[in-house]
């Protein structure tokens, strides 16, 4: 047991500190799961797999530069309103507790000297310089790695895209025995069956849902309802955190959008329902028992692997959970674990 502790608190060690390496490859994995049937449909109409990837990764990434730059403008204005829409929300959360302490018994104490006027003390937030954030020397060292680590990841995604078969087939290859080599088999094509559906229907889903949010916030007279709905969309991706963000954004921007009323709270109540119909009842029917989680261990992973890699972490949580929950499917000493992952 000590043996497999220290094995194990070794392995954490290593994804930790090798991150720059591992995450371009995972990244690069999972979108080779998500894009192969793609590829493959290009290969049917006679298209070769290295054409096929080159555009498959060209019009993915002109669809995503795309999509940034029609979205920088209101993102930048939003971002500069924020602060005024935390005071905002600073001085409900006053005026809420102002109302409690009207049911408070204590008497209230008095100055006999009078009221001094108190000189208000720049918050943080009025002190926000988003330029000088973003070119802070820290800001550009991550920058930097962030590009790094993209390169890395569309080269890898371009050499499993168009050669990928070949690349696992000699892998199983160098396997010693016959039934290992079938039980990798059986591994490999479980892995890159379940997770392209996962992902293929994940990515149908949060689509329609940032689709949905983008023509409620329309009809609401919400401002850039498009920027609504993508960032409704990409939070998605990343399981309770995701929305939890999403819904603080909305309302702050209905604070900030709408005057003094209900209509503040129609923004984030509407994701909200959404949210909880999406989550409890439309994407457990589409993906059915063998593809569901423990809701529980998917917030334990969620922690985990945000602790270890961030943002990426977090975006990759459910996704390595689950090729590792197939892992403990095919593997008989494990198969408990791969049961109790199910719920």
């Amino acid at each position: 047991m000590a043996a497999t502790g220290l094995f194990l608190l070794a392995v954490v060690a290593f994804l930790h500190y090798a991150q720059a390496i591992l995450l371009p490859v995972v990244l690069a994995l999972l979108f080779y799961f998500l894009f192969k049937p793609v590829v493959l449909a290009l290969n049917a109409i006679k298209i070769p797999r290295a054409l096929g990837a080159v555009l498959v990764i060209a019009v993915v990434l002109g669809a995503v530069f795309s999509a940034l730059s029609s979205l920088q403008e209101p993102a930048t204005r939003f971002l500069e309103q924020a602060p005024d829409g935390f005071r905002r929300m600073v001085e409900k959360a006053g005026e809420l507790t102002r109302w409690l302490e009207q049911f408070n018994d204590k008497p209230t104490v008095t100055d006999p000297v009078g009221d001094i006027p108190k000189t208000p003390t720049p918050s943080l937030l009025s002190r926000f310089n988003l330029a000088g954030t973003l070119l802070s020397s820290t800001t550009l060292i991550n920058t930097a790695s962030f590009l790094t680590g993209f390169l890395e990841t569309i080269v890898l995604l371009f050499f499993l895209l168009a050669a990928g078969d070949r690349f696992l087939e000699t892998l199983v290859g160098a396997l010693p025995g016959q039934s290992d080599k079938d039980e990798a088999v059986a591994i490999v094509n479980d892995v890159q069956r379940n997770i392209s559906r996962y992902l293929l229907t994940v990515t149908v889903i949060n689509s329609c849902v940032g689709i949905i949010v983008a023509i409620a916030m329309l009809w609401l007279g919400m401002p850039n309802p498009v920027l609504w709905g993508v960032v409704a969309g990409v939070f998605n991706f990343m399981p309770y955190f995701g929305p939890l963000t999403v819904f603080t954004v909305l309302v702050m921007a209905g604070l900030l959008s709408f005057p003094p009323g209900v209509g503040q709270a129609l923004p984030s109540g509407f994701y909200l329902c959404l949210h909880a119909v999406e989550s409890n009842l439309i994407t457990p029917a589409i993906l059915g028992r063998r593809l569901t989680l423990n809701p529980l261990i998917i917030f334990l992973a969620l922690m985990f692997w945000t602790w270890l890699w961030g943002i990426s972490g977090a975006l990759l949580s459910v996704p390595l959970l689950m090729v590792f929950k197939i892992l403990c499917n095919h593997t008989r000493p494990l198969a408990p674990v791969g049961e109790f992952l199910s719920g």
